[in-house]
């Protein structure tokens, strides 16, 4: 359980969720739509993060979970450096917007799919 907890955290830092998250909540709630969007966005980017926990690599290797993403990290570098780029791009904006924050969620659904 503590490699779990571990590898969350890791890649929870790694693409940093937390800021992502920061600028999920930030965005305007002027109406009801605004609002429900906001939350089921949150939601999401848990939720994509809380899905990795059962990866393969712990169940199965047994490795620890710093060792596990880098090693998922070696195997999938070239989707790793586009994402990283992608993600880099829209945390320099000034301007958040749904639109900018939903291509950041699907690069880190995409990521963890692919076991990043």
């Amino acid at each position: 359980m503590t490699d779990v907890a571990e590898l969350y955290y890791d890649l929870a830092d790694r693409l940093q969720i937390t800021h992502l998250l920061d600028r999920i909540i930030e965005l305007p709630r002027d109406d009801r739509w605004s609002s429900m969007a906001r939350a089921r966005s949150a939601r999401t980017v848990r939720r994509a993060l809380r899905a990795h926990r059962g990866h393969p690599v712990l169940r199965h290797r047994g490795l620890h979970a710093r060792g596990a993403v880098r090693g998922l990290a070696e195997l999938n570098s070239t989707l790793l450096s586009r994402a990283k780029t992608t993600l880099d791009d829209i945390r320099g904006s000034d301007n958040y917007e749904l639109s900018s924050l939903s291509v950041a969620m699907r690069v880190i659904r995409t990521l963890l799919r692919t076991g990043v």
